[in-house]
């Protein structure tokens, strides 16, 4: 069984332009479809790169060679039938290589003038803005545009991610506008492909088949980096973002770069080049909770508590009092401090690294629970290293 992809379907209604295509997909026919405003119409390409990025993953998944009716670009195309496969597997083992047959195949030849990001208001993206927008940057690395996906990361169920995605983009944009930079909504159905899929070892796929969807009208697309480069790698993970810098460039094309912007800084580093955008103090998101919030923020999730320690530490933390629960963070505080102390989690161990060179007084208590969490970690190691032995000897007495 193969997977079909039509050739794409580009139509104008109600303001929006919708590019779609049919997909015949275990056995059945289904339409992919990506929409945005009218207004960036000139962006859109009418090639079929986006939506065979899109669904590479899931034919793989299931074994299915990909026949395209559409064009696609000739360096994509060499990537994609070959090399990137092989990353791919090495990060998802139950991958398997599959044909991609495509109906033309040519060097994409207009080079759009745009320069795009995603924009979610979160640390890494504001890092981007820090470095391609605030600063003094050559004009073809300078933000023009910047991108608001619905690819998954709002949560499961059509519908519900919809809603979130459609709340989420509203109270960013406030500040888009104030940024001055185009603010462009891309809603899709491409989640609904992914079943079985989670999104954090698939999210680079879906979000470079968005700039790809864009690639007539934009060049480059600076995709925020989640790690610092000594953390990359390719292999099993739960987290695709490990090799973002080695995936990105074998997805684009000849007129479209596709880039990991910001693993030169650590996690902490980029939160202090964040901390400088007083844009960010308003806005700043970085909760992977959504509901009982009073705040933007809901201050206890792991990335709130990461974030509010470091902001802490260098005596920023009171400039985010409008989106983040300070009261609720100085009651976890001292417990999680002992955490990040004991973690060996690599963005943890960043900040704890970061509180020994900034002088940080750490709270009694931290040390106190950090001292005892560690001793009983390290009695259980002992006592799983002794186990075979105990083992052994109660044979042995059986004997």
């Amino acid at each position: 069984m193969s997977m079909i992809i039509n050739k794409p379907e580009l139509t104008h209604r109600n303001g929006y332009i919708q590019y779609c295509v049919q997909v015949r997909f275990l056995g059945e026919r289904k339409a992919l479809w990506y929409r945005l405003s009218e207004e960036y119409a000139d962006l859109v390409s009418d090639r079929s790169d986006a939506p065979l990025v899109a669904l590479l993953i899931p034919a793989m998944l299931r074994g299915e060679d990909i026949h395209l009716e559409g064009t696609i670009s000739e360096k994509l195309f060499y990537n994609l039938s070959g090399p990137f496969q092989k990353v791919l597997k090495l990060i998802i083992p139950s991958l398997h290589f599959i044909t991609i047959i495509p109906s033309e195949v040519q060097p994409a030849l207009s080079r759009g003038e745009g320069v795009a990001t995603g924009f979610s208001a979160g640390i890494d993206s504001f890092c981007v803005l820090a470095d391609h927008h605030y600063a003094d940057v050559p004009k073809g690395f300078k933000i023009t545009h910047l991108f608001f996906n619905n690819v998954g990361s709002h949560g499961p169920g059509e519908n519900g991610n919809r809603r979130l995605f459609q709340k989420r983009y509203a109270r960013i944009r406030p500040t888009t506008e104030k940024i001055g930079l185009p603010f462009i909504a891309i809603d899709t159905n491409m989640d609904s492909f992914y079943q079985g899929l989670d999104f954090q070892l698939t999210h680079t796929l879906r979000n470079a088949s968005v700039a790809l969807l864009l690639q007539r009208g934009i060049k480059r697309f600076l995709y925020a980096s989640a790690y610092h480069y000594p953390n990359v790698f390719i292999g099993p993970s739960y987290e695709m973002a490990y090799s973002d810098t080695i995936t990105l460039p074998l997805l684009s094309t000849e007129t479209l770069d596709l880039i990991s912007a910001g693993s030169e800084y650590t996690r902490v580093e980029k939160t202090l080049k964040v901390a400088k955008i007083a844009d960010s103090y308003q806005t700043l998101d970085v909760c992977t909770e959504e509901d009982a919030r009073t705040k933007i923020n809901c201050s206890t999730c792991f990335k709130c508590k990461r974030t509010m320690l470091t902001l802490e530490i260098v005596g920023e933390l009171d400039q985010y009092r409008d989106v983040f629960d300070l009261d609720t963070y100085w009651r976890i505080r001292e417990l999680y401090i002992a955490e990040v102390l004991c973690s060996k989690d690599p963005l943890l161990r960043e900040i704890a690294s970061f509180i020994k060179i900034s002088g940080f007084k750490v709270p009694l208590s931290s040390r106190l629970y950090a001292y005892t969490r560690l001793f009983l970690i390290a009695k259980r190691i002992k006592r799983v290293i002794r186990m075979p032995y105990k083992m052994a000897r109660k044979i042995r007495e059986v004997i």
